[in-house]
């Protein structure tokens, strides 16, 4: 009777164990389970409203900032470039979207030649300054 008893005493013991045994691997699982779900919010960051992305407003030294990209800024640019180019008396600059139209009054004493020349000159120094125009030069005597 003794072991009988014993007997039941160990078994009793197993089935307690094999019940914690079973509950903590349902834990287990569950966490894992648990862990590996993502029911809460994204912390996902937004960019600025500066239409890069927020490029100009994480870096706002950078010349791509909207004080840099405007029409007048670009024309003070056109006329700058062009300063130094011998045979202009007068520019006209219009912007439509992304073509810039550069009008050249040239100096009358000019043979076609030269103002063929001047012309060329004037849209490679343009183009290279400004590029991300269309840049279109016409001049006129």
């Amino acid at each position: 009777m003794v072991q009988l008893f014993k007997l039941n005493n160990v078994l009793l013991i197993l089935r307690r164990r094999r019940r914690f045994l079973l509950l903590g691997l349902a834990l287990c699982t569950m966490c894992a389970l648990c862990a590996c779900g993502n029911e809460g919010k994204d912390n996902k960051g937004t960019y600025g409203h500066d239409g890069y992305m927020g490029y100009s407003n994480s870096n706002p030294n950078l010349p791509n900032g909207r004080q840099f990209m405007d029409y007048r800024s670009d024309s003070k640019m056109v006329k700058q470039v062009l300063d130094p180019i011998p045979g202009i008396r007068d520019t006209q600059i219009y912007m439509n979207g992304t073509k810039l139209h550069v009008n050249l009054k040239v100096d009358r004493d000019l043979s076609d030649e030269q103002v063929e020349q001047l012309r060329r000159k004037a849209q490679s120094v343009v183009a290279y300054n400004m590029l991300r125009y269309e840049v279109h030069v016409e001049t006129h005597k």
